[in-house]
């Protein structure tokens, strides 16, 4: 593997789409200050990063640009290592139509020919694709289990189990954020000494934007949520639960802001409920924004049917936000109920309103000490530092092998 004489690796941070998902573009930015990082995929906005140590292998989305610059990677490679493009040729023989053949070349061929040191994919899903780096390249490939990908989608796509099954055995290592979706994903695979437990690093302005808590004098108790609109974010059971707050003649304001459109369903209840004037749909905000608009709530709220760990609810931990978190997944192991927040079962509107209502006639002392807590066990277990140290380790060992 090539290496320069300080150890540099170059490290392929893989999830199709730039920029990615923002706990991803954080993991990127650290990282770079170790490591040169490969980003391959379609630019889906122009994105800047201020690191040298990050550069941008994209494939252009237009046919003709990508005739071009595939053209040019091709005479590139030709020149560098023409045995390569052979056995990439060899790769793509295997899809059967034309159009897939080229449109898969023109994905593989920028990775080929920056080769990196390490492939690191961050969605499980993906891997049936590119584990031929592995057995016809020789490179070495980790594989992060990080929610969805392994919780729900073999089971609502039975082939997807197949997939696993038989391209876990090609993977190098595996990168965990909890230890449920181990236990999770050892039905696919005996990867559990090949698996690495890491914690998903948050980013330092969540932590230096840290409020002790204090209770407002508004009487509208204010309600959030972050995230996408989906059936495994289990939204209809928030919206159920606020049928139930408003019958009970409480007073709130249920902000949800989402990363995409919320659905004809949805809506349908929201409006068959007669909800409008209670909770409120926003679009996906900047950074910063995000954190000011989280400080004005009084709750964050996780209805989730199954999780890896919500990094939302990491994020609102470190602010000092009171949570109330459904146990699913490996959110477990970071919500200790009335210790760093609230846990409920999942698919039950009535618990979720019963520990609203608990978390707001809580006293603002004994609220003080929940949060606090809450904000010191992220620091400790989930800052960014450590974490990244330990995925240093594990490129160290996965190089090595």
């Amino acid at each position: 593997m090539a290496k320069g004489e300080k150890d540099i690796f170059k490290i392929a941070v893989f999830s199709g789409a730039i920029p990615s998902s923002m706990f991803i573009e954080a993991f990127i930015e650290e990282l770079a200050k170790h490591h040169k990082i490969l980003l391959f995929g379609v630019v889906d906005q122009v994105t800047k990063y201020y690191s040298k140590n990050i550069k941008i292998l994209k494939t252009p989305k237009t046919h003709w640009s990508n005739l071009i610059v595939s053209l040019y990677r091709t005479l590139f490679l030709i020149l560098k290592r023409p045995n390569d493009l052979l056995l990439l040729f060899q790769e793509i023989s295997r899809y059967n139509r034309l159009y897939d053949k080229w449109i898969w070349y023109s994905k593989f061929l920028p990775i080929i020919l920056y080769r990196p040191d390490i492939f690191h994919m961050q969605w499980t899903r993906d891997l049936e694709f590119y584990t031929f780096l592995k057995t016809r390249f020789h490179i070495p490939i980790v594989v992060s289990f990080r929610g969805a990908h392994v919780n729900y989608s073999p089971i609502v796509e039975p082939y997807i189990a197949d997939i696993y099954k038989k391209t876990f055995p090609k993977v190098d290592a595996f990168h965990a954020v909890s230890e449920a979706i181990v236990i999770e994903a050892q039905q696919y695979g005996e990867i559990k000494d090949i698996t690495r437990i890491i914690h998903s690093p948050i980013r330092s302005l969540f932590f230096e934007n840290y409020q002790r808590f204090k209770k407002r004098e508004e009487p509208i108790f204010k309600i959030g949520s972050v995230g996408r609109f989906h059936w495994i974010k289990g939204m209809k059971y928030a919206f159920d639960s606020c049928i139930i707050l408003k019958d009970a003649g409480f007073s709130f304001e249920y902000s949800c802001i989402t990363t995409n459109s919320i659905n004809e369903e949805q809506l349908f209840q929201i409006q068959q409920l007669g909800l409008n004037d209670h909770i409120k749909i926003k679009e996906a905000l900047a950074q910063t924004d995000l954190i000011e608009e989280m400080k004005t709530f009084d709750l964050l709220l996780l209805t989730s049917l199954e999780e890896g760990i919500a990094n939302v609810v990491l994020e609102a931990m470190a602010l000092g936000i009171p949570v109330i978190s459904t146990d699913c997944g490996g959110m477990c192991e970071v919500v200790k109920p009335r210790d760093t927040g609230w846990l409920v079962p999942v698919r039950d509107p009535q618990a979720i309103a019963n520990a609203i209502i608990e978390v707001s006639e809580t006293s603002e002392s004994e609220m003080q000490r929940i949060t606090q807590n809450a904000h010191n066990f992220v620091k400790t277990h989930f800052n960014s530092e450590d974490s990244i140290k330990q995925f240093l380790i594990l490129y160290e060992l996965v190089a090595s092998t």
